[in-house]
């Protein structure tokens, strides 16, 4: 009568051992997966990060020559700023440009810009101007740091 429950006991173990194999085949292949895909995310961000890093640069020099108008600048290195892995000084650098990228977000652009009437557009033009000259200090601080901004 031992015997059959050892027979019993070794029948019923075999197929939960042979599951529990297959199942911690399954999480390591699961975990390798994750791995790659994990590394291959952080190189595509890496990559992002450089990329905007190299756009950032280039705004800001247009902007130091005035080929950009501040706001122009703004807009774009505020958006660029959100794909760069940023230290706090560089944060610094990028809150300038996205205080006056808010300040004038309500200024059309465009297509909706062509739609408005001229005095319309003068009016807002001028307020873009005023606005710009209180962040003109800032934005030049901003751009000449911005155009050195380190690329690795």
């Amino acid at each position: 009568m031992n015997i059959d429950w050892v027979i019993f006991g070794g029948l019923l173990v075999l197929p939960l051992a042979g599951y529990a194999v297959f199942l911690g085949t399954q999480l390591r292949r699961k975990s390798r997966t994750q791995r790659a895909l994990d590394q291959q995310l952080s190189e595509q961000r890496m990559n992002d990060d450089r990329d905007a890093r190299q756009s950032v640069q280039i705004i800001a020099r247009a902007l130091l020559q005035k080929d950009l108008s501040e706001t122009e600048a703004a807009m774009r290195i505020a958006f660029l700023a959100q794909k760069i892995i940023a230290s706090i000084e560089e944060l610094e650098s990028f809150t300038v440009f996205q205080q006056l990228a808010e300040a004038t977000s309500h200024i059309p652009i465009l297509e909706d810009w062509a739609l408005l009437e001229r005095s319309e557009q003068k009016r807002l033009t001028a307020e873009r101007e005023k606005i710009e000259k209180d962040y003109s200090e800032f934005v030049a601080v901003g751009a000449n740091s911005l155009a050195k901004l380190r690329l690795n």
